[in-house]
């Protein structure tokens, strides 16, 4: 306990290093999110060309780089792998954890400090993220520093934080986009409603210092692609991020509650006991109105946005923890209602662990529904995973460390802390033991193909269905000059049919594969549409598994 007070930082280094560096690299990297944008980092160093993200070496117009750059200096340590594309939100969870100790500390106490780093790396979707490939740790965490820094700013005067937030603002464009302006800068608005008082604290000059900070930090890289000839790519970035709003995209759309439903499981239990904050009971102080307010922002924003996807509202996980510690740190009494919530969720999660860690003596109860409805979900499961046997102990146990919970009569805030410390050990035995399993009944079979092809003097493709494991695990090299004026013919022919850059290219590039190409390639497929590639009359069949069918073409096929 005495490390804890006199080394609190460098003790939430440590913890969080030993929680969540081991076996990060252990799975392979999921299709698309995270294997787009370590393919993208790949192809920057394949190519030697760091300004513009590619994408099957065609420029890639959906995210800026930053994230991308921070993967490719990964890459350059630890090598072209998993755990390299992963490693750069080890760091950001390091980074947040201290910085949410830093604010908790400076609002409130330590004591409030600590249990909001345990409760936000105890949660389920925060712990997890800082263990992918993904983008949106770091567009939120840049995003949280310009909100929380503001708020600083306006409550103590102090310009410092305004002037890193701002710079962190506009490092969140060059991440993934400006949506994080749109919910800071709409939470920092209904804030100041709130606490109209504050808005005596707040220079004008040290407006325009900060937005001018912002702007510089934020169009340097859309500022240098314009000079260098690549206004297309600038249009197409934000021509994608107006469509993500107004239509679904990629087929992730879903219902108007869709993130309400997201955080109130993802962030279990975090979710639930938060919810006593909103009793009118509770005291509301401006920074705890800071954070409500951009929990809802969040949610009503992407509640709106058409396209659902669940990492879409992970900014609010900063404000799910936040408003936990809160009413712990307060030992604001929970309510009837969310203890029965926290059963029921606990046993719902509980039940889903038992049955994955039994799905091997009860699958073939299913698979023959399954195949009447969608057969490639049917030969996903059909294939054979070496469970350990002992998973549905993890099931069982998420139940007791909540009934534990809500029957303990010990001290309030040292129940807490055991609380969130078990769930922390929860929460990596789940990972470690149920994400790879699960992987190998989804995606596994078709990696395992392209890493074979990868040692091969072969073009690989996909038919059929959208991939990047294919251009990740197979090592895709560029098109030579040859290949290159041969896929052009295919592309000039979809010149007017109305895809965008990246697909066209793509389709091009499997018409050319199929048609054209005299190489030796291999082809994959998911099950439903092996017959569609057997009537080119140009693959011979190798073999199917996991619901992918695996083909081969020789250079003597014509």
């Amino acid at each position: 306990m005495q490390l804890l007070k006199q080394y609190p930082y460098l003790s939430i280094l440590l913890l969080a290093s030993i929680v969540l560096m081991p076996f990060t690299g252990n799975v392979h990297l999921f299709d698309w999110d995270e294997i787009n944008f370590a393919e993208c980092a790949r192809e920057m160093i394949v190519t030697n060309s760091y300004h513009t993200p590619l994408l099957n070496f065609q420029p890639f117009w959906e995210k800026p780089p930053l994230f991308i750059w921070m993967q490719v200096i990964s890459m350059k340590f630890f090598g072209i792998n998993e755990f390299a594309a992963r490693f750069p939100n080890i760091i950001n969870g390091l980074i947040t954890l201290c910085l949410i100790f830093y604010f908790g500390k400076k609002w409130y106490s330590m004591q409030f400090a600590w249990l909001w780093v345990l409760i936000h790396l105890g949660t389920m979707l925060p712990h997890l993220y800082f263990r992918s490939g993904i983008i949106d740790p770091w567009y939120n965490l840049l995003g949280f520093i310009f909100l929380a820094g503001t708020m600083n700013y306006i409550q103590n005067k102090s310009i410092f934080w305004l002037i890193v937030g701002s710079i962190s603002l506009g490092f969140s464009m060059l991440t993934k986009g400006p949506a994080m302006i749109l919910i800071v800068f709409l939470s920092i608005f209904i804030l100041l409603l709130f606490q109209k008082d504050k808005l005596k604290n707040i220079s004008i000059l040290h407006l325009l210092i900060s937005f001018l900070v912002f702007v510089l930090s934020g169009v340097s890289w859309f500022l240098y692609e314009y000079l260098s000839g690549n206004e297309e790519i600038i249009k197409a970035f934000f021509d994608y991020q107006i469509r993500l709003f107004k239509t679904e995209d990629s087929g992730h759309g879903g219902f108007f509650f869709y993130h309400f439903v997201v955080i109130l499981i993802g962030c279990f239990p975090a979710s639930v006991l938060m919810l006593s904050y909103f009793s009118k009971k509770t005291e509301k102080d401006f920074y705890s109105t800071g954070m409500m307010v951009l929990l809802l922002v969040v949610l009503i924003i992407f509640s709106f946005v058409k396209t659902k996807i669940v990492h879409y509202s992970s900014m609010a996980y900063y404000s799910v923890s936040f408003l936990t510690a809160y009413v712990l740190n307060k030992n604001i009494s929970i309510k009837n209602y969310q203890k029965y919530l926290l059963v029921i969720i606990g046993g719902l999660v509980g039940l889903v662990l038992i049955l994955a860690g039994s799905i091997e003596e009860w699958k073939h109860l299913i698979i023959p529904y399954l195949k009447k409805s969608d057969v490639f979900a049917a030969e996903n499961l059909s294939v054979n995973v070496n469970w350990y046997g002992w998973e549905w102990i993890l099931g069982i146990l998420i139940l007791m460390i909540v009934v534990w919970y809500l029957k303990s009569s010990i001290e309030a805030f040292r129940k807490n802390i055991i609380f969130f410390c078990a769930l922390i050990i929860w929460i990596n035995l789940t990972i470690n033991n149920s994400v790879g399993k699960i992987e190998q009944y989804s995606q596994n079979s078709a990696i395992v193909f392209y890493e074979y092809c990868a040692d091969k003097n072969y073009i690989v493709d996909t038919y059929g269905f959208k991939s990047y494991a294919y251009l990740f695990y197979a090592k895709r090299m560029p098109p030579d000059s040859l290949q290159k004026m041969e896929i052009e013919k295919y592309l000039q022919n979809l010149e007017n049919a109305g895809y965008d850059k990246v697909l066209s290219y793509n389709l091009a590039y499997l018409n050319w594969l199929i048609n054209g190409s005299q190489y030796p390639a291999f082809l994959v497929c998911k099950i439903q549409d092996e017959e569609n590639v057997l009537k080119t009359g140009r693959f011979k069949k190798l073999y199917s598994k996991g619901g992918y069918v695996f083909f081969m073409k020789l250079p003597s096929v014509q």
